[in-house]
């Protein structure tokens, strides 16, 4: 891995004053500033190491990482601009902050330093007089650092009183349209990425105040401060009484990342798979993935992360390291927990993009509404987009990845908690296609498809099958007889002896008289003496789906890809992957902070849902397991700090 890459992702030394963050005037030690003078001003610095990662489907390692590996971020993803200090004593009750933001200066090691001075006259009050001394637990402080902190997170601290006990569970907010607008998204540098992202401590940093307030004495000028993040081998004028304060405070994003690449294959005709073959073994229908949306972005995380051993807040750990047998916890774990956001339909309160809509006094569902809710990007977009940092652990299979957009962390404790109403996901919308030299009444279906769902024919699979019109369903199940589950599935039980039968010239066709079945409801509908009417074709189309288990397909219109027939497929971010497809495991499903999940579909096996609801026989729920039975997609993801964890999706 190229070493100079790695300062640039690594670590920024930052020298910065400690105040109380209530307004007190500090100095830079210039005899020439009237609130202060040089004599009252001390000075220290800290040391902050920027992510490196921790962090395929992959598995979480014992130090946070991944089984992934990592990879350095991007100049802009490690830009440093201001850091947030904040200390606090051994039970995290608030002593002081201090923000630096300017005379930051990188040296040839990717260390950025300043150095910053502080009054006297505000460490008195942690000491609680200019003449005592500290007890050696009560010189042990816990230091935490914030890179690029936001205007929410700034107010926070504005006013905030020693010994506050509350500073730590605050939260950070973000709502975004489905136009990508949104509010704090500074957190991810803003709209363009560019001014620094919001970064927090990776772990809680003990460090070791001088025991006596006259100490600071030795730390009056800027270029001898108190290190908060290395060795002070002189305090008070004896070298036996040093205070070595270790080495620097590890910083994470506080933002995950999506990587996209194309993972078909196929040369001649990117994102597109071989779905769909005849009896005889040729391809008759390719899928070309065309569009990716994301899901249940969560609105909120906890500026400082935790962990706990059942994912709730109860008895968490601050800043606890994230490992194979705990939980990174959530702002709503509990209700996660109780399962009241979807008991309760309270998506909206917890998500952004939420996977379905509930119109009012209806159902929930994922309908057009839905679906405009949803943050969607077409594909050759992403794809031309912003490449990842090619030089990371781990190798790809299909080409490089690209950079499709940041998200917040989402985390669900227990594990059969994970479901499809609170996991964030990405829908992917694929088109049916005819590939090159097929023919016959599929090919021709969707090659001359006009977007007209009322005049194009309506596709029926019904098992691994394909059928174009419900002709073609009769004609199959009459051949293959009564017995046949095809034959139950359009006909279902007729009575009084009545046996369906094709129509011909000569005869008539004889349908079935068993009135909840497919076949009478078709006949009622297609064959309607007044003209087709639309709500017996809902109610055919219900026989269809509901009672014969069959998948409808439509045509429909895509303002960017046009006229044809369209499905989507619904895959459930990996953060963990236990290797047992059926079965989950802890952690399997979320997103956490400062990973990178590398997404790639390398394989589809089958056709997706229906862009109609009612057209399926299987339609999403919120109350689904994340974990499915029914493999439909083949993703691959890789995350990195980021952390990488790379997700092959096969669908």
């Amino acid at each position: 891995m190229n070493s100079r890459k790695l300062y640039k992702f690594f670590a920024a030394a930052l020298a910065l004053a400690f105040v109380g963050c209530n307004h007190d005037d500090l100095t830079n030690g210039s005899s020439e500033t009237e609130s202060n003078n040089s004599k009252d001003a001390v000075y220290m610095n800290v040391t902050v190491q920027l992510p490196v990662g921790t962090g395929t489907r992959s598995t979480t390692t014992d130090d946070g990482g991944s089984s992934d590996g990592i990879e350095v971020g991007l100049d802009h993803e490690n830009k440093v601009h201001s850091v947030l200090l904040v200390l606090a004593d051994k039970d995290n009750k608030f002593i002081g902050c201090a923000e630096k933001s300017e005379s930051l200066v990188t040296d040839a090691n990717g260390k950025v330093t300043t150095v910053q001075s502080i009054s006297k006259s505000v460490l008195s009050g942690y000491y609680g007089g200019d003449e005592v001394t500290l007890t050696e637990d009560r010189q042990k402080i816990n230091v935490f650092v914030f890179c690029n902190p936001i205007n929410a997170l700034r107010g926070i601290f504005a006013n905030l009183q020693a010994e506050d006990k509350t500073w730590y569970d605050k939260i950070c907010t973000i709502s975004e349209t489905s136009a990508g607008v949104s509010d704090n998204a500074a957190i991810w540098g803003g709209p363009d990425h560019l001014g620094g992202f919001l970064m927090s401590s990776y772990q809680i940093s003990t460090k070791k105040f001088p025991a006596n307030f006259s100490d600071w004495n030795d730390f009056t000028t800027v270029d001898k401060p108190f290190k908060l993040s290395d060795n002070n081998p002189i305090i008070g004028g004896s070298s036996d009484k040093g205070i070595d304060n270790g080495g620097a405070i590890k910083v994470e994003r506080s933002v995950a990342r999506f990587d996209f690449k194309d993972g078909s294959g196929n040369t001649q005709s990117p994102n597109t798979y071989d779905v769909v073959k005849d009896d005889k073994d040729n391809l008759i229908m390719q899928i070309q993935l065309q569009k990716m949306a994301l899901v249940n972005m969560s609105k909120n995380f906890y500026y400082l992360r935790r962990v706990s051993t059942d994912g709730l807040n109860t008895n968490a750990n601050l800043c606890g390291i994230e490992t194979s047998v705990n939980y990174v916890v959530d702002t709503d774990a509990a209700e996660k927990n109780d399962e009241s956001i979807i008991s309760g339909n309270k998506y909206s309160e917890h998500f952004n993009f939420c996977l379905g809509y509930t119109p009012e006094n209806g159902e929930w569902g994922i309908d057009a509404t839905a679906r405009n809710q949803w943050f969607t990007s077409k594909i050759p977009d992403i794809l031309g987009g912003t490449e990842d940092n090619p030089d990371w652990e781990g190798t790809g299979t299909y080409g490089n990845y690209r950079i499709w957009r940041y998200v917040t962390e989402n985390t669900i404790p227990g594990i059969n908690k994970q479901k499809n109403g609170i996991s964030t996901g990405i829908v992917f919308k694929g088109k049916m296609i005819a590939p090159e030299g097929a023919s016959g009444t599929l090919a021709d279906a969707l090659n001359n498809a006009t977007g007209n769902a009322a005049e194009d024919p309506i596709l029926y699979v019904y098992g691994n099958e394909i059928f174009v019109r419900w002709t073609e369903v009769r004609a199959m199940a009459l051949e293959r007889g009564p017995g046949n589950p095809l034959y139950t599935a359009a006909f279902g039980t007729p009575k009084d002896g009545v046996v369906p039968v094709a129509g011909t010239a000569s005869v008539d066709a004889v349908y079935s008289n068993d009135e909840n079945s497919a076949d009478y409801k078709w006949n009622a509908w297609y064959n309607d003496k007044d003209g087709k009417n639309t709500e017996k074709l809902k109610e055919f189309k219900e026989a269809a789906v509901k009672n014969a288990g069959f998948t409808l397909y439509e045509s429909s219109s895509d303002v960017d890809n046009g006229a044809g027939y369209y499905c989507y497929y619904f895959y459930w971010n990996r953060h963990n992957n236990n290797n047992n497809a059926g079965v989950m495991g802890l952690m399997e499903f979320g997103v956490v902070r400062n990973n990178v999940y590398k997404l790639a579909v390398t394989n589809i096996r089958k056709l997706g849902h229906p862009r109609v609801s009612e057209n399926d026989p299987d339609p999403k729920d919120p109350d689904d397991p994340d974990e499915e039975g029914d493999v439909y997609l083949s993703v691959s993801v890789e995350v990195l700090p980021w952390v990488v964890r790379v997700n092959n999706i096969d669908f």
